[in-house]
């Protein structure tokens, strides 16, 4: 499992502050780095903000899968990103992201990131991202 840079808003890390994780599972939820592009494997992702501020948050969670194709192009994945609603009283979350058939044989570096959105629709304060190890997808 990877650990990965979560920033927030200028704030105290007593106030809030979070640290984010991510890894990918083969269809038999073991960690792996060699999947196969027809069968269900998934980016799944957890993260847990702490601090006074947590009941103070409002708005969504994103969560996408930023995949830079070793000597090719970027994609991002899904589109529109995973989407999860702030619960107040809790600062854990987890999303499971589906890859199935959505990369080309390759290898691959895999970013998770995660942003948010206010409550009235802008882009919030709140973020991080995880670099993955290199991931090879074969047919």
């Amino acid at each position: 499992m990877a650990t990965g840079e979560f920033q927030v808003m200028k704030v105290t890390a007593e106030q809030l502050a979070g640290v984010l994780h991510s890894q990918v599972v083969d269809p038999g939820a073991q960690p792996t780095n060699v999947v196969c592009s027809t069968e269900g494997w998934t980016v799944d992702v957890n993260w847990e903000v702490t601090g006074e501020l947590v009941d103070w948050l409002s708005g969504r969670w994103n969560v996408e899968i930023i995949a830079d194709l070793v000597g090719g192009g970027e994609s991002r994945h899904p589109s529109p990103p995973v989407e999860l609603t702030f619960t107040p009283g809790s600062g854990r979350y987890t999303a499971s992201v589906p890859m199935r058939g959505q990369l080309a044989p390759g290898i691959y570096d895999l970013v998770v990131n995660l942003t948010t959105t206010t409550a009235a629709g802008t882009a919030g304060a709140l973020g991080g991202f995880v670099v993955l190890s290199k991931i090879v997808v074969k047919e």
